[in-house]
């Protein structure tokens, strides 16, 4: 792959990456709202896998309206319903994939040491555990940014292994059943649009560009 195509593909997977750690992290406040309809978001996300299309159109739906003001503070007390608690969505992978259940499990101490490994500092007093959702993404959206803007060989592929294995090892692991659960929990096109936007790019992403980078 030449070296423009290579850049400009892990440019447009961090922005995807960005996306969608933005959904998890943030309140869907009305300003949140207004700037992914500004942005267009959705615009170029179709056409590539059937849950990714599905989730799109749920979300284009919430994004087409032209007064949020009346429902973002219904939006706002379904993402406290779904992610703060008091019973939320687990978020973590540890919850999804250790023997018991728990927090804080060899899968979050696994996240941390390939974080490390990739360079990115971990900050001790961050607010919850590195196998977060939002932050599995947002290391994604790292690895992206950095890969893009590698100019030797060598950094590239050590880069391009990095998602790899963070891929296998770990997200590709757990997306589908955290997905499915938010899916069936939420009531609201955007949260159940989330799922299913989240769930259809993280596998595409891996199945046809991840997988294939890496040979």
């Amino acid at each position: 792959m030449e070296t423009d195509e290579y850049q400009q593909l892990m440019i447009a997977r961090q922005r995807v990456y960005d996306l969608l750690r933005c959904f998890f992290l943030l309140e869907p406040t009305v300003n949140f709202l207004k700037a992914l309809q500004e942005e267009d978001v959705l615009k170029n996300l179709r056409g590539y896998h059937f849950e990714l299309d599905e989730g799109v159109e749920l979300l284009a739906g919430v994004l087409a309206a032209s007064d949020f003001g009346r429902f973002a503070s219904d939006l706002m007390e379904e993402y406290t319903r779904l992610f703060v608690g008091p019973s939320p969505v687990p978020l973590y992978e540890s919850l999804y994939r250790s023997e018991n259940g728990l927090l804080m499990q060899e899968e979050t101490l696994a996240v941390r040491r390939q974080y490390i490994e990739a360079g990115l500092a971990v900050n001790p007093e961050h607010s919850f555990p590195e196998d977060h959702i939002g932050a599995e993404l947002e290391f994604v959206f790292f690895l992206c940014q950095k890969a893009a803007q590698a100019k030797e060989g060598q950094e590239r592929d050590f880069l391009v292994q990095m998602q790899y294995r963070f891929f296998q090892e770990h997200l590709i692991k757990w997306i589908s059943p955290l997905c499915d659960r938010l899916y069936q929990e939420a009531e609201s096109s955007y949260f159940k649009g989330l799922a299913k936007l989240t769930k259809g790019f993280i596998l595409w992403d891996y199945q046809e560009i991840v997988s294939h980078l890496s040979d």
